[in-house]
């Protein structure tokens, strides 16, 4: 169903809802450029029709995933969405609005396909038996899907990198996991599954389980869904086994001080990220801010040391990051104010700045 059409205008610029659109508004949008006055303004429009709402959804998809440029060479995204403007309004205004956006999604994701082919893929064929280990990583504030060898699946969360062997050979199913993860081990008890993660290590047989393991943070966290994990401590001879999960527990492992503890808990919090919600469970600020900052690749700074005694409890799928914010304020007296993202020497911009107050 058509939502009402309403002119939208910021600056001087506007837009039409279902007619037209300014792609320059969008794209600041994304990379923290505008006034959190015209950041509204752009949610509003985004809201106003269902046609509206699947542009702002896939241009958030489209402009995200550019970042799998920025490791192969400098990229201006502002610049190739704006040449991609200039060649829609070329075209003849009686095609559908939607077949117009189909052809920007495909002119920005073709150089995606054609240079993460040559990244992730090598030239030169591996002998027979070599073993070549690669890595596949997932930009900022993107989710991504992989399939291994042996047909096990991997969701990969923000940030995360997996490094495995192009092929399982000798019975040895070992990869290694830097970032959020989440693993539904094809079966095979012969040759167990092990995934490395520094000072510990996760062996399953076949079974589905998450894992948070960044690097920047003083945890590794297991979460098993289904079937049994085994953690282990990695030794240079041997690998004993620390603990064995059962599923609906939670395993946290502290690094600084090699402590491990088990919990009960509700999977679904831990997993829902794979179906694209967010989801808190009497969860504190400085635990909704760790997850919204990977989630929407922002940076939150907490300026009121109170507000990290804060705890919320809610469901998130398809909103913003200003939208978010503003339902925390309905909930707690705190304030928020977005700093617009400044240019790097590479081209690209910084990450988004937010700043949170006590009201």
């Amino acid at each position: 169903m058509k939502g009402r059409e309403i002119p939208f205008k910021i600056l001087g610029r506007s837009i039409m809802t279902n007619k037209e659109y300014d792609i320059g508004l969008l794209s600041g949008y994304f990379s923290g450029l505008l006034s959190q006055e015209e950041r509204s303004a752009v949610e509003e429009w985004g809201n106003a029709s269902e046609e509206n709402r699947a542009i702002f959804k896939e241009t958030e998809k489209v402009y995200r995933s550019i970042n799998l440029l920025k490791e192969m060479r400098q990229y201006d995204p502002s610049a190739a969405m704006q040449k991609v403007n200039t060649r829609i309004k070329l075209e003849k205004p009686n095609k559908n609005f939607i077949y117009y956006w189909q052809r920007v999604a495909a002119i920005l994701l073709l150089p995606i396909l054609i240079f993460g082919g040559i990244y992730f893929y090598q030239k030169n064929v591996p002998e027979k038996n070599t073993i070549v280990w690669q890595t596949f990583s997932t930009p900022p504030g993107v989710k991504s899907q992989i399939q291994l060898p042996d047909g096990t699946g991997v969701w990969l969360n923000s940030g995360a990198k997996l490094t495995y062997p192009s092929a399982f050979i000798e019975g040895e199913r070992h990869v290694k996991l830097l970032g959020e993860a989440f693993f539904e081990v094809a079966k095979d008890k012969k040759h167990p599954f092990k995934v490395n993660l520094g000072k510990i290590g996760v062996e399953v047989v076949g079974t589905k389980f998450n894992i948070a393991n960044y690097q920047e943070e003083n945890r590794t966290e297991v979460v098993l869904t289904e079937g049994k994990v085994k953690l282990y401590k990695n030794d240079i001879d041997k690998n004993p086994v620390i603990t064995e999960m059962k599923p609906g527990q939670r395993a946290i492992y502290e690094k600084p001080n090699n402590k491990l503890s088990l919990h009960p808990v509700d999977t679904d919090k831990y997993t829902s990220w794979i179906e694209g919600r967010i989801v808190f469970r009497d969860d504190t600020m400085d635990e909704v801010v760790r997850k919204l900052d990977r989630w929407f690749n922002v940076k939150i700074k907490i300026a009121t040391p109170e507000i990290k005694t804060y705890v919320y409890t809610g469901t998130f799928r398809h909103e913003t990051i200003t939208q978010i914010l503003n339902l925390l304020k309905k909930t707690s007296p705190i304030e928020y104010t977005m700093i617009p993202s400044e240019k790097l020497d590479d081209g690209s911009y910084e990450r988004q700045r937010i700043i949170l107050t006590k009201k």
